[in-house]
């Protein structure tokens, strides 16, 4: 269960790093000397993802435990479910959190989670994907073209080199998409120039009308340690 639940926490913390790229801090509004109209469109198609009180994200990315799918869906303000399945083992864990309260599955069936840990699941979903954030990062409009059959708008993130380091041709870099019809999130990619068509972790968002979270059933006794019973009187 404690794999389950770090991956929950990862997850979230992959959201602030994919959909809210676009989020690295939290920081004041940029002046209108320095205005970024693409950057603002990325803000306005987040923001709407936000709005649109429930979706999808299918991810695929490279861990230390080889090539790695992950689902999440989320209702707002507080429901998710997260699956997470390693493909070479096709080994699969789920979490699902409904308000305060969080269920993890792996092979024996699904168990509580403790109190505390769904808390900070909870927390961590309030900040990384319930809030809208200040400052989504610059980046540059790439124009119009296709993503999966999708006609999408494309955008760069600009990421800057610090002083002293070194520029390879090798650095990957992060393309946004979003869908040029409904103005919402379609695609959020890492790339290495070169191998365009392999990307390091690839999340599409989708909107399907009839998701829905709710906690399992059949839910198996918890087997987290309780507190330990005080001695009985006169060492009985």
């Amino acid at each position: 269960m404690r794999r389950t639940i770090a991956s929950a926490i990862v997850v979230l913390a992959a959201f602030s790093g994919e959909a809210a790229a676009q989020a690295p801090e939290m920081s004041p509004a940029p002046s209108k000397q320095n205005a970024n109209p693409c950057r603002e469109e990325v803000s306005a198609a987040l923001q709407k993802l936000r709005k649109s009180a429930w979706f999808r994200m299918d991810s695929h990315m490279i861990t230390e435990n080889g090539p790695t799918s992950m689902q999440v869906e989320y209702v707002l303000p507080d429901r998710m479910h997260q699956t997470v399945t390693q493909t070479l083992t096709n080994q699969t864990s789920e979490l699902i959190l409904v308000g305060d309260q969080a269920w993890s599955k792996q092979q024996s069936g699904w168990r509580p989670v403790p109190q505390q840990i769904a808390a900070q699941i909870r927390g961590q979903m309030d900040d990384n994907v319930v809030k809208q954030q200040t400052d989504v990062g610059d980046y540059a409009c790439k124009g119009r073209t296709q993503v999966d059959g999708r006609d999408v708008l494309s955008y760069k993130l600009d990421s800057e080199v610090e002083k002293g380091s070194t520029a390879t041709a090798s650095q990957a870099y992060r393309m946004f998409y979003v869908d040029a019809l409904t103005g919402l999130p379609a695609s959020n990619v890492l790339l290495v120039p070169g191998h365009e068509n392999k990307p390091i972790f690839k999340t599409t968002y989708s909107y399907p009308i009839d998701l829905k979270i709710d906690a399992p059933k059949d839910v198996l006794p918890d087997k987290s340690p309780g507190p330990t019973p005080p001695p009985a009187a006169d060492g009985k």
